[in-house]
């Protein structure tokens, strides 16, 4: 291993590790009261992306990725993207939206100092949220986007955009 390829694998590392360290403890809560719970046919909802979903009676949170839910795995992993709880929305049977890989724990939002592109880095790839409007669609914070050298940003693959 190269010496450059050294030190952005650790400071890929730092930042996953050192991502949370900072966000507040938000405890989950349930969506709003009284709004009607979604129903919902088998398969791929690309219409639900950016949606932030739980099965009724369940604690479990999804976000709605390329038409597939993603679980989020904790409380620190949905703060550390998030801007709270409010707006997750209920689902009758959230089988029924096909599965993906569940989003890494410690999941970040970053970009390179003085650069306008954020990513979402997850599952060891970055997707660009290419607008304000895609920031706001998935409900992503702007105060938690951690600026990281140029350097990690291009050594993270690319995956698909959030827009």
């Amino acid at each position: 291993m190269t010496v450059k390829r050294a030190v952005v694998a650790t400071m890929v590392a730092a930042l996953t590790l050192l991502g949370g360290a900072n966000v507040a403890s938000a405890a989950p809560r349930t969506a709003s009261v009284g709004a009607p719970a979604l129903r919902l046919a088998a398969g791929n909802h690309p219409e639900l992306n950016g949606a932030r979903l739980q099965q009724v009676g369940r604690p479990e949170v999804y976000l709605v990725l390329d038409g597939t839910r993603h679980w989020i795995p904790n409380p620190d992993t949905y703060n550390q993207l998030f801007r709270d709880w409010n707006g997750i929305q209920q689902v009758i049977d959230i089988t029924n939206i096909d599965e993906g890989a569940a989003i890494t724990d410690r999941a970040v939002l970053m970009r390179a100092p003085n650069t306008a592109p954020v990513y979402l880095v997850s599952n060891g790839v970055k997707r660009w949220v290419t607008s304000p409007q895609a920031m706001d669609k998935y409900y992503l914070d702007w105060n938690k986007i951690q600026a990281v050298p140029q350097v990690v940003v291009n050594s993270v693959p690319t995956g698909g955009n959030l827009g």
